[in-house]
């Protein structure tokens, strides 16, 4: 059994999105012949379930304290007595953020480097794994590289400096340094793993990459952490028909394309029409709804825990995929949730890749966002379906088995086999 350290910043219990990848991959990595080891940060928020607890028994888990962590809930949303003070520290820490290269999370890495180090010696890894964001674990992920002689492989889930959307604001000074690191990483990074074959391709073709330099291994679905474990007791009016959008409508996920298509539809359609989404809408996206008059048609629902996903999602009629339309290079983690399920797809994303994925499996279709004439067709063909009776929600093929978890950890671990036999 080969020992891997996996550097992954957010980690359950920390429910990001972010912790969900690494811990799909250490759950199952002991089965195609590797040990890890998870350094993450600590968080005092929420604790894991007891499934959790069970998928992870026998997985070492090295805990970083922060002094203090700006990133959840609690610290965002302070009591009505502490919410100016807030104000002014979150003013503050908001600059220090924009002006620090990589992320504050590098603070924490620096001050405690000399006891991570040392607990990493004693779990004697083979190879190194990091992913990011936050890229602050690629900065850990070199750096013990090179002081203890050990492979490293650099997951990138997301572009970073060739994002043309940054995830959080970036100053002048910081978007350069972070240019000159992520070269530094490229360069260095004994292989660089993607979530999407366009992302590979503008990273390969940026920085000049060799073929066996990179792969893409796709996020997934897990059926052990979706299975139907707890119902969802919001009841759909089977008069209309429902379209969902499995997430908060938001910057990086607007809610424009729909919501102009919606706009554009046939009156008699558009009434019989519901768009849900899950956590409040921006100011900006609830002032667009309210300008267009589509406050009819689109309802807000409290975040859903994990173990309602499958419910929830097998209530729609038609599920929806929504990016930014500048991010053409990445695939968002829903999809793999709504290929699990029987029901079609629409997605109005800018990345092909995803319309790729969809056709392979019959399962939906991909719209250009700067198509709301198509889209707003679309949605009318699906709504005079349910009407005849004619829905195709069990007309897909089987969940192939190159999008399960299952394959991608195998992939990975293909990955860190041929890497550690090269190093």
């Amino acid at each position: 059994m080969k020992n891997v350290l996996m550097i992954a910043p957010y980690f359950p219990p920390r429910r990001r999105v972010a912790s969900l990848r690494p811990f799909k991959f250490a759950i199952r990595l002991k089965k195609f012949g590797w040990n890890p080891t998870v350094l993450t940060i600590k968080s005092n928020e929420g604790q894991l379930t007891d499934k959790e607890q069970q998928l992870l028994n026998g997985i070492s888990i090295v805990e970083i304290t922060p002094p203090f962590d700006r990133t959840t809930s609690a610290a965002k949303k302070p009591s009505a007595d502490k919410k100016k003070a807030n104000r002014i520290s979150g003013f503050i820490s908001d600059q220090i953020d924009k002006h620090m290269p990589l992320d504050t999370w590098i603070l924490l890495f620096r001050l405690r480097y000399s006891s991570i180090k040392e607990d990493v010696a004693k779990c004697k890894p083979d190879l190194i794994w990091s992913t990011g964001d936050p890229w602050s674990g690629h900065w850990l992920g070199y750096k013990l590289s090179k002081e203890l002689n050990t492979p490293w492989i650099a997951d990138f889930r997301d572009p970073w400096t060739l994002s043309n959307v940054n995830l959080r604001p970036r100053s002048l000074f910081s978007h350069r340094v972070d240019r000159k690191i992520e070269r530094k990483y490229v360069q260095t990074a004994d292989h660089l793993v993607f979530t999407s074959r366009q992302t590979e391709k503008l990273y390969k073709n940026h920085y000049h990459l060799q073929d066996h330099k990179t792969s893409t291994i796709y996020n997934a679905y897990d059926q052990l952490l979706n299975q139907k474990s707890m119902d969802w007791d919001v009841q759909l009016d089977d008069d209309y028909f429902h379209v969902l959008f499995f997430g908060r409508f938001r910057k990086l996920s607007p809610v424009d394309p729909i919501a102009f298509a919606v706009s554009s539809m046939k009156h008699e359609k558009r009434k019989q029409l519901k768009i849900h989404s899950f956590g409040a809408m921006s100011r900006e996206d609830t002032e667009l709804i309210e300008k267009l008059n589509l406050e009819d048609q689109f309802i807000v629902h409290d975040p859903v825990l994990p173990s309602q996903t499958m419910n929830v999602l097998e209530k729609a009629d038609l599920l929806l995929v929504s990016t930014d339309h500048r991010r053409k290079n990445i695939i968002p983690a829903k999809l793999w949730d709504y290929l699990a399920t029987d029901r079609p797809v629409l997605s109005v994303a800018p990345n092909p890749e995803v319309g790729t994925i969809l056709e392979s499996v019959g399962q939906g279709k991909q719209i250009s966002p700067d198509d709301p004439k198509k889209i707003a067709s679309f949605l009318e063909e699906r709504i005079s379906e349910k009407e005849e009776g004619n829905s195709n929600k069990n007309s897909r093929k089987s969940y192939s088995h190159k999008f399960t978890i299952e394959a991608a950890t195998s992939a990975l671990a293909q990955r860190m086999d041929q890497v550690l036999n090269i190093g």
